[in-house]
């Protein structure tokens, strides 16, 4: 077991803590639940259409006592983060579902049901296909107060029937119950002793049930991702689902969370009741005072009280990748979490650096605004965030600050960027691929100015099947090559390089001096590659076009390619100039 002998030094205030901060959460919520948010669109094939204009109604299931991921609540509705989470993508798609809660896992999964919703991957049977996760959640220990947190290696473990055991618990010391409401449940009493469960849940639970002998730790032992299962193979219902997931702003799903958060049904117990009578006029003096105790310090202390808000929020930030910050529009100040100052190295940066900064997170104060920038880490790398941020008024409608958080999407980014690179290139000389290739030089056709002239190269190899059946495909690929290193070296980065057939290539020179400059450049490049190729001889052939007046690039091409076919006509080794040699001046 991990040591937590620091935090454990006034665990029961810690206790006190993480309930505060669930409540804080559905304050906020009812802040700002006004905020409009945009439906989202989403791109669908035709299959999928026609998938989903059938109108089948999809049989959705899960366990009830997962609040508040999913759940049966006191006017008997099922609700959850993750039945609103279906109810956005049938808002979005069209498609129809139905909902069902049972007992157990192992009677939800024996249903009839289509989908399964709420799904974590350790609860997850074997070969059934999950859909990308919609929620992610970070590990929270539990334990009954009686017991010291570093002493729960022989005690008992209570799971839900289904799942995977952490490692370290053993089999032995588990007792398994249907749902986290009720592990929940048997660590407040006693029947076990301790258990793990998501951060959501845990909190959910302690403030409706009231528990008063369990005490939580942020534990860190996983991340959870919910996601939704199928029961049998769907790809077109998979496609669908998860182009929906993917559509769902993150702002959105903090409204969906903070929704479902806000609608605890507060169950009272017998103890309650008795303790309620058994002090009922104390009671009700000590909640007088209290409230104008609090309504007094509310509204002489509200900065201290906001900075305390931050406070507790950095917490839940430190088991994510998110970084809060808060712009005072009074002392136009802009502070930032002790995450983020590690983060950005906000000391070590210059106050034209922090400027920058607080322009680019600040251009436009729009509640709920999202946008993307670009920051200098505290490693001298460049990162990459998306902005989310809101603005918090005063009693008189006043803009008093502007909170936020930014979401580290550096790697997610380099990924998209990797691949977007990948598919311009070809994937064996790793010159432009001709798609690529015709899109660049149609661009700079459109936005050539009149008096430049460009010129268009086409190169082809001599008898390049004749090296293929004699000396193999291996040495073919390799000649391939040798052509593209060679047009790397002979032409400038502004040219515009690709190979657009299986042994031809293409150069697009900008603003060329005059024909014989291309002429001379193209037998440059003949030379070239017939100096490579020292194990057998390679030769290659150019035809050249020039576009000064208004062309299309088939137009601009097909005067090349009729080049080409000249100075093929005329033997090996040769360069034929289009637009009948006309010469390029100055």
């Amino acid at each position: 077991m991990n040591n937590y002998t620091g935090l454990e030094k006034n665990v029961y205030q810690f206790n006190c803590i993480f309930k505060i901060i669930a409540i804080l959460i559905m304050i906020i919520f009812l802040i700002t639940g006004n905020a409009k948010l945009v439906k989202a669109e989403i791109l669908l094939t035709q299959d999928e259409q026609d998938y989903i204009a059938e109108d089948n109604v999809i049989m959705a299931a899960s366990i009830d006592g997962g609040a508040p991921l999913h759940y049966i609540d006191s006017k008997g509705e099922i609700k959850g983060i993750a039945v609103s989470v279906l109810k956005e993508i049938a808002d979005m798609t069209g498609l129809i579902f139905e909902y069902r809660l049972y007992p157990s896992i192992e009677d939800a999964f024996s249903s009839d049901a289509d989908i399964f919703f709420g799904l974590a991957r350790k609860y997850t049977p074997a070969g059934m296909v999950l859909s990308q996760p919609y929620l992610k959640s970070e590990t929270v220990l539990f334990y009954n107060s009686s017991l010291d947190s570093n002493e729960l290696e022989d005690k008992r473990y209570a799971d839900i029937e289904g799942g995977d055991l952490p490692e370290g618990v053993k089999e032995e010391n588990t007792i398994y119950y249907n749902n986290r409401e009720d592990t929940l449940s048997a660590v407040n009493s006693g029947q076990a002793d301790y258990s793990y469960g998501n951060a959501y849940s845990v909190a959910f639970y302690q403030l409706q049930n009231g528990y008063k002998n369990i005490v939580t730790i942020p534990k860190g032992k996983e991340t959870r991702e919910y996601c939704i299962g199928f029961a049998h193979e769907n790809t077109t219902l998979l496609s669908i689902i998860n182009k929906s997931i993917e559509a769902i702003e993150e702002q959105r799903m903090q409204s969906i969370i903070l929704d479902i958060a806000s609608g605890i049904d507060r169950k009272i117990t017998p103890a309650m009741v008795l303790e309620t009578y058994t002090k009922e006029v104390f009671l009700v003096v000590l909640q007088v005072v209290a409230v104008l105790l609090f309504l007094i310090v509310l509204s002489i202390n509200s900065n201290k009280r906001l900075e305390l808000q931050n406070k507790r929020y950095e917490n839940l930030s430190k088991m994510s990748n998110e970084y809060l910050f808060e712009y005072s529009t009074k002392t136009n100040e802009l502070m930032f979490s002790e995450k983020s100052v590690s983060l950005l190295g906000i000391e070590k940066q210059s106050d034209n650096v922090k400027k920058e900064l607080r322009d680019v997170l600040f251009d436009r104060r729009k509640e709920g605004t999202v946008s993307t920038v670009k920051l200098p880490l505290a490693n001298g790398e460049i990162g990459v965030f998306r902005i989310i941020k809101s603005n918090v008024y005063d009693t008189k409608k006043r803009l008093h600050s502007i909170i936020g958080k930014l979401v580290d999407i550096s790697k997610e980014t380099a990924e998209k960027e990797k691949l977007i690179t990948m598919s311009q290139l070809d994937g064996l000389t790793g010159l432009y691929n001709s798609i690529t290739t015709k899109e660049l030089i149609t661009k700079r056709i459109k936005s050539k100015i009149e008096r430049e002239i460009d010129a268009l190269i086409i190169i082809d190899c001599d008898g390049f099947k004749a090296i293929n059946d004699k000396f193999g495909h291996l040495e073919g690929d390799k000649v391939l090559k040798n052509i593209s290193n060679a047009l790397r070296a002979a032409f400038r980065e502004t040219d515009i390089i690709g190979r657009i057939g299986g042994d031809e290539f293409t150069v697009y020179l900008k603003n060329v001096p005059s024909a014989d400059f291309v002429k001379s450049k193209s037998e440059e490049i003949i030379a070239a590659i017939k100096e490579m190729s020292k194990e057998f001889p390679v030769s290659v052939s150019a035809g050249v076009a020039f576009l000064k007046t208004e062309k299309t690039y088939k137009e601009i091409f097909k005067e090349a390619d009729d080049a080409l076919y000249r100075a093929k006509q005329k033997g090996r080794s040769e360069v034929v100039l289009g637009n009948q040699g006309w010469a390029v001046t100055g």
